[in-house]
């Protein structure tokens, strides 16, 4: 009877040896089987400023319990969770969340974060940690990620855009009255001698016996090309500035497609998908304005190697065949917060063959306008707004 007790706490612990060596074959082997993670954003992006919603799904599709599970993946550091308990921000936001997944289960879990910061922001991977059911081993393992998102620029001051995008809807309208669309019939009338021979109507003018030409409806088809330029004359970069430019960009741009203007964006600065130079072609529909966003979302102000807007410009000035005021050339805006000589002469060529082409000037309080070296008088083809940018102090901490 003695030898029974001792006896017995051997066959426990050859019990349990065995039995944890089972359990850690089977977690070796099969932990990671059936096991999902996936990683949405509730919307394509919304604004700076504005939230969103990162939903975090975990399937466990198998009959082997994970008693303890950690779900890691790190996003930009200016998407900022509001429960930030389990987040640690340095260059990004590192998340680290704890689960137990029992036998197929599916457990969905709602992050929200606050959007601080225009940019695209992408997850790329997921890491997952689990034990066993000792919790005396540890396994590891990497899920991709597709899981993108977009922050877009805010809105810039819609009252104090009124003035240059009136004065830009009036030089397209008093065009729209002067170009008539060869597509598009509006009626027919008698022939005069002052009717070109192609606007003759043949079928109208044999059913009536005399000659009749068509009248063309007005058009609107010049387009307006805006030119974002993210450089700066500062020997410390003016980040906001920058940032200000780029949301009137945006701005400016919705007030013209919904007036069904075709708008095209080109900037200096890096499309961080593309890792070119940020271009899209001019278009007005629905989605156009979507893509105009995005493109400002995913521009990179930081870094060298980018071209000088001056170059941008005299690159667009050769390649366009066009004449002194034909109507066929694009409504220019530049929008940039350097006041360079080389700038103004570059664009000041552009707004000859395009009058009532216009210059945004970001500039902050106390700022003059013009600055020294930079004289507006020599090129009175351009029209220039300065845009005043207040401080914000809230940001300097």
């Amino acid at each position: 009877r003695l030898e029974t007790g001792p006896m017995k706490l051997v066959s426990m612990a050859v019990c349990g040896f065995f039995l944890w060596l089972l359990q850690d074959v089977l977690f070796h082997r099969f932990w990671a089987r059936g096991l999902s993670v996936s990683l949405d954003f509730n919307c394509r992006g919304v604004a700076e400023g504005e939230k969103g919603i990162l939903e975090e799904t975990i399937t466990n599709a198998k009959s082997l319990p994970l008693p303890v599970i950690h779900v890691k993946f790190r996003m930009g550091k200016h998407l900022a969770f509001t429960d930030s308990g389990n987040s640690t921000v340095t260059d990004h936001n590192y998340r680290s969340d704890i689960f137990s997944c029992m036998p197929w289960q599916k457990i969905r879990r709602s992050l929200e974060f606050e959007c601080r910061r225009r940019g695209y922001y992408a997850v790329s991977q997921v890491q997952l940690v689990g034990y066993d059911l000792f919790l005396s081993s540890r396994y590891v393992a990497s899920l991709p990620s597709g899981a993108a998102f977009y922050v877009y620029p805010g809105p810039a001051d819609p009252g104090r855009l009124q003035l240059p995008f009136c004065s830009l809807m009036g030089q397209i309208l008093a065009d729209k009255a002067l170009i008539s669309d060869p597509f598009e019939t509006q009626s027919v009338r008698p022939y005069e001698t002052y009717d070109p021979y192609r606007s003759v109507n043949w079928k109208a003018t044999a059913r009536t016996g005399d000659l009749k030409v068509n009248v063309y409806a007005p058009t609107a088809s010049r387009q307006v090309l805006f030119l974002l330029d993210v450089d700066s004359d500062r020997i410390w970069k003016d980040q906001e500035l920058t940032e200000e430019a780029i949301r009137l960009c945006g701005s400016y741009s919705r007030l013209l497609i919904r007036e069904g203007i075709p708008t095209a964006v080109c900037t200096n600065g890096t499309d961080c998908l593309t890792q070119s130079r940020g271009f899209l072609e001019a278009g007005a529909g629905s989605r156009h304005w979507e893509s105009v966003m995005e493109l400002l979302a995913r521009i990179l102000v930081d870094g060298e190697g980018r071209l000088p807007m001056e170059q941008i410009l005299e690159e667009t000035l050769s390649s366009r065949g066009f004449s002194v005021g034909d109507g066929s050339s694009p409504f220019y805006i530049l929008i940039s917060p350097r006041q360079r000589p080389s700038l103004a002469r570059a664009f000041d060529a552009l707004c000859r063959i395009s009058p009532g082409s216009q210059w945004i000037l970001p500039l902050r309080p106390g700022g003059e306008f013009p600055s020294d070296g930079f004289c507006p008088e020599p090129f009175g083809h351009i029209s220039v707004f300065p845009w005043e940018v207040p401080y914000d102090y809230s940001k300097t901490s």
